[in-house]
């Protein structure tokens, strides 16, 4: 009798259980995953999940905002909720709520640029924003241990979800700020023996800007292997970057004539900043090059890059990458 009547309490207990779920959650939060009405949400900087809650519930997005903050708690994920304008249907699902807001899709206002990109050209990109306003002013600087003010270089690759009004120079500091959180990923920011951490990312611009990623640590190591012995880095990128031009496979002669500091041909050394905005993967290859004595590198065609210290040999590559391009392997 006694098992009986404790079985009859737990199932008891079991149905009021789910009755005060019931309650608390089903009957105060709609059961649609999708609609086709929507609105737009503005998430900013230094929302918490109840401000997001609040927000939800108020635009007509989700019933009740004690459930979505309740499943935001319960769900690392909503940690990565990103700031900005968020098109959102409406009458859904906290849950469903919840996974839009992490839609990227869903996210009007998205800036983003991929490696290798210069300062002109990821100014133009940002002028061309809706979400941001005005010009940058110029006082906005990377880190003074980098001994600069020069924004080449510092401006990382990445994506980014500007709040309408944001500023140009807000936008520039975002950017520098995830190149921080970059370089000290990769270690740049301490610099190696002989090279500083300004120096190694001058080096990764050249790195990004003339190389595939399986390649970086190689082509890295031919520039560590020239400054060494003094040799001219001849950087066919360092060219472009001082005329301003792209694309180009092979250079004209005339062009190596330049006058400019950036001629890497003409001058030993580093060029004097950066020529392009790397990524981590070129910071992580300039700080950990990998072990090999070459001095030269030809792209023979696409997907064949070789490396050697034999000039003989270089010169017979050179020629191939002539007959390749000549036959339109590289169109």
């Amino acid at each position: 009798m006694r098992k009986i009547l404790g079985l009859v309490i737990s199932v008891l207990a079991s149905t009021l259980v789910a009755i005060s779920f019931h309650n608390a959650f089903l009957l105060n939060d709609y059961r649609a995953s999708s609609s086709n009405e929507k609105i737009q949400i503005i998430i900013e900087s230094g929302d918490t999940g109840f401000d997001i809650a609040n927000k939800l519930t108020e635009s007509g997005v989700i019933k009740a905002s004690k459930v979505f903050y309740r499943i935001a708690l319960n769900d690392s994920r909503a940690k990565s909720i990103a700031p900005g304008v968020h098109e959102i249907d409406t009458r859904i699902s906290s849950i469903s709520a919840l996974e839009q807001l992490l839609d990227a899709k869903r996210i009007i206002g998205i800036f983003g640029f991929s490696e290798g990109l210069r300062k002109v050209e990821i100014l133009e990109l940002l002028s061309k924003s809706d979400s941001v306003i005005g010009k940058p002013s110029g006082t906005v600087f990377p880190s003074k241990s980098y001994g600069t003010k020069e924004l080449e270089g510092f401006l990382f690759p990445a994506q980014y979800s500007f709040e309408p009004g944001t500023t140009a120079d807000q936008a520039i500091s975002k950017m520098i700020e995830r190149f921080n959180f970059a370089a000290k990923k990769s270690k740049l920011d301490q610099g190696i023996t002989g090279y500083s951490p300004y120096q190694l990312l001058i080096i990764a611009s050249m790195v990004q800007s003339e190389g595939d990623p399986e390649d970086f640590a190689k082509v890295s190591r031919v520039i560590f292997n020239r400054l060494e012995i003094g040799m001219p880095l001849q950087i066919n990128a360092t060219i472009d970057y001082a005329l301003n031009l792209r694309g180009n496979i092979r250079l004209p002669y005339k062009r190596l004539e330049i006058n400019s500091k950036f001629n890497t041909y003409k001058y030993r050394g580093l060029p004097p900043t950066p020529i392009s905005n790397p990524g981590e993967e070129a910071m992580a290859a300039t700080v950990n090059p990998v072990a090999g004595n070459w001095l030269y590198y030809v792209t023979v065609k696409p997907g064949d890059t070789r490396f050697t210290r034999s000039y003989e040999e270089f010169i017979g590559w050179a020629n191939e990458f002539r007959k390749n391009e000549k036959a339109g392997l590289f169109e």
